[in-house]
């Protein structure tokens, strides 16, 4: 198979396309053939080493968390999919170091959901990683339907996602400035983490997908009744089905901006590390 690799760390231009052994799936995975994938900041940070596999590094290395396409093979233990089902994935990159920017993936069903037939390979490349982060996040506020919720930045990846999944869950969403909301979700961290978590009123709830710039003390007290919960993507079932519900009836819609070659995978880590990026960027694996 073809597959978009690094062989070490660096720059986006330290991506080359090789041709790899097509994969096995295991006892509970399914092989999917890769339509479309998409590529997120956290794939940036891998490739230039700032985010490190749980495990050693196992060159070369295929990155990518999303993907898009059709069963190909079933896994011993499987019997709730089928060859030829449309689906989506997603794929716990850095841990699992199983990427999905190839013609071939072996994921775990667990990490698989069935799509639509409207809902097209490109729309449901955008949306695992940054929807199932999103959805993950409001969940953990614990809020009931009809609380005010602040996103700290809903013009980025995960926030602009956030912002369109809220008033699904019955949220009215705050403006970034407003003060006294119930709840506030933070995607940016650093100092907008403490300004987002000042506009939560007494007893409210707050939630960050930016652990690593939480940092107690300030404005983050326990005198005020809140307790920060921290959300890391999930990458399971649980959150992925009821997003490709929503694909389905219409009622999500990520934001793209191009749809590129898996080829052209340097081009889409060099916009993506540009300043002013929006939307998503989609790898087409079918122009190859």
């Amino acid at each position: 198979m073809k597959a978009a690799i690094i062989e070490t760390y660096g720059g986006p231009d330290h991506f080359r396309m090789a041709e790899l052994p097509r994969p096995e799936p295991k006892p509970g995975e399914l092989l999917i053939r890769i339509q479309t994938s998409s590529v997120n900041p956290v794939d940036v940070g891998v490739r230039a080493g700032n985010i490190l596999p749980d495990e050693a590094a196992n060159f070369p290395m295929i990155l990518g968390w999303d993907a898009a396409g059709t069963v190909e093979a079933l896994g011993p233990e499987i019997d709730d999919f089928a060859p030829g089902d449309r689906v989506m994935a997603i794929s716990p990159q850095p841990g699992s170091l199983v990427g999905t920017h190839a013609q071939f993936a072996a994921l775990p069903a667990s990490q698989v959901v069935k799509i639509a037939d409207a809902v097209s390979f490109t729309t449901a490349a955008a949306v695992p990683l940054i929807g199932s982060t999103a959805l993950a996040a409001l969940q953990a506020l614990d809020l009931a339907p009809g609380a005010r919720v602040l996103i700290n930045n809903p013009k980025g990846a995960v926030g602009a996602m956030a912002a369109k999944i809220a008033p699904l869950l019955g949220f009215e969403l705050a403006d970034p400035d407003t003060q006294g909301v119930d709840g506030a979700v933070d995607v940016r961290g650093r100092e907008h983490a403490q300004k987002a978590f000042a506009a939560v009123k007494d007893g409210g709830a707050y939630v960050t997908v930016v652990p690593e710039w939480w940092k107690p003390g300030g404005v983050f007290t326990p005198a005020r009744g809140i307790t920060p919960v921290t959300v890391q993507n999930p990458a399971n079932r649980d959150v992925l089905a009821p997003l490709a519900d929503w694909l389905a009836q219409g009622d999500l819609l990520p934001d793209i901006e191009e749809i590129l070659p898996l080829d052209q995978i340097s081009e889409a880590h060099r916009r993506l590390e540009a300043p002013g990026h929006t939307g998503k960027l989609v790898m087409d694996h079918t122009r190859l």
